[in-house]
């Protein structure tokens, strides 16, 4: 039980907006905080893609380098 309370003050200290609107319930929620929700939703969506995006250029680039060149890049990073 420790462990997750810490876990809840951490993301209370790092997140004080979106704490806030977690705490809203019921009648309080107000259409501009769904709204507000709504396009936090759209922008993370974007940005996973785009990481997606970004770590399938990086397997192929391994890949490639691999196949190419003969260098293992996910060994070479590590001394």
């Amino acid at each position: 039980m420790g462990t997750i309370y810490r876990y809840l003050h951490t993301f209370e200290e790092e997140n004080p907006k979106l704490v806030e609107q977690m705490k809203k319930q019921g009648p309080n929620i107000i259409p501009e905080d769904y709204k507000k929700l709504q396009e936090e939703v759209l922008r993370l969506k974007c940005e996973l893609k785009r990481e997606k995006l970004r770590a399938d250029f990086y397997e192929e680039m391994v890949a490639f380098g691999k196949e190419v060149y003969g260098i293992d890049l996910k060994k070479a990073g590590t001394k």
